[in-house]
Order: structure tokens, then sequence, then C-alpha cells
């Protein structure tokens, strides 16, 4: 089953919430996404066979990364409203 893009959107939501809960009460940014990461790639790992969990963790690392590092929170906002127009679009 794939996500929906609303799906996706409400688990964006959730995760945003849940790092900005974190450092509001003092935890430092790299810890909250480091526990995400880890958490992320640990199912991952579980879930896909080995040569699908290499080819995702190839991609986030040579490509994904640095596209969404440079971007500002509009362009992000706007990456996502773009699932929205262009169905064919899945955003990992």
């Amino acid at each position: 089953m794939i996500m929906t893009d609303d799906e996706m959107k409400d688990l964006i939501e959730t995760l945003t919430c849940l790092f900005e809960d974190q450092m509001a009460d003092g935890v430092h940014p790299i810890s909250v996404a480091s526990v995400m990461l880890a958490v992320a790639v640990k199912q991952l790992k579980r879930q896909l066979d080995e040569n699908e969990f290499n080819a995702i963790m190839s991609d986030l690392t040579e490509n994904q990364f640095s596209e969404w590092e440079n971007m500002s929170d509009e362009e992000l906002d706007e990456l996502l409203m773009e699932l929205d127009t262009k169905n064919d679009r899945i955003l990992h």
C-alpha cells in the first residue's frame, strides 16, 4: 500500500510537531533528528530485502539530502503542495 498525499502530509505534520515539542522541552535538535532517523532506518532494514534497503539508502544519501538541505521552509511547503497537483510524483 502506498500512502496518499494527505496521509503523507499528516505524517509530516505529526513528526514536525513531535520534533518541535522535544526541542521546546530543551532536547537538542540533533538528538531528536538522530533518533527519528535511527527508527526509520531500523524499520526499513526490517521490512525490506537487502537490495531494496541498500538502494533506498544510496538514493537518499546521494540525491535527496543534498536537494532538501538547501530548501527553505517555504520551498518545502511548495514541494508538498506539488503533490496535490502531480499524482505521479511520490515523496519518500
